[in-house]
């Protein structure tokens, strides 16, 4: 098998490193992976006229849990008998309905980048292998998000079983979860609720 050998300047010194085959497995999976991150943020691009569309790339940026849950569905719908487009719409698809669960969200809180000791880390990673990681008093910063997350999983499960504010009478105010189930808001404008509460 041909090897793939780098050559890098280091100092004054020519550099020659060969990447071992796990290596350059490693290294393809990650361009993959960026690649079809691409791929997603342009489909959301091309999508934002639509008025249905409850996301768009601004979306991917601020928030790379939403990325990583694309990918990841992406992964689990693959099957070699479909095209690439069409798994891509089928994910987008599935980003639709599933988005409009709590379920959604407490995926979110899990799998939030936390900052841990300095270094970041994601759940798996954690030598504890904790199913509690996200909570871990380390990672403050983190906490944070996760927490923000399993708040609007809440908000939701409140306003399906009806004990949210905009369920109390016909006159009350909307509730958040209402309005990002109806499209009012978008996920960014849900996530920052609290905020907008106490800018009002």
């Amino acid at each position: 098998m041909e090897e793939l050998a780098i050559e890098r300047l280091i100092g004054k010194d020519n550099i020659t490193i060969t990447l071992t085959e796990d290596e350059l497995e490693k290294a393809y999976r990650i361009k993959e992976k960026r690649y079809l991150e691409e791929d997603f943020a342009n489909a959301l691009a091309d999508a934002a006229q639509n008025p249905d569309t409850r996301f768009h790339t601004g979306h991917l940026e601020e928030f790379p849990e939403l990325l990583n849950w694309l990918c990841v569905c992406f992964d689990d719908f693959y099957d070699a008998n479909m095209s690439h487009n069409d798994l891509m719409e089928l994910t987008l698809n599935h980003l639709q309905d599933a988005s409009l669960t709590p379920e959604f969200f407490i995926s979110f809180a899990r799998c939030a980048p936390a900052v841990c000791m300095g270094a970041e880390k994601r759940m798996e990673d954690c030598e504890q292998n904790c199913a509690q990681y996200h909570r871990c008093s380390f990672i403050a910063e983190a906490n944070d998000r996760s927490r923000q997350w399993e708040k609007l999983a809440s908000l939701l499960s409140m306003h399906r079983s009806r004990n949210c504010t905009c369920s109390k009478d016909d006159d009350a105010e909307v509730c958040p979860a209402a309005k990002y189930l109806t499209g009012t808001w978008d996920i960014s404008e849900f996530f920052h609720s609290e905020d907008r509460k106490e800018a009002a």
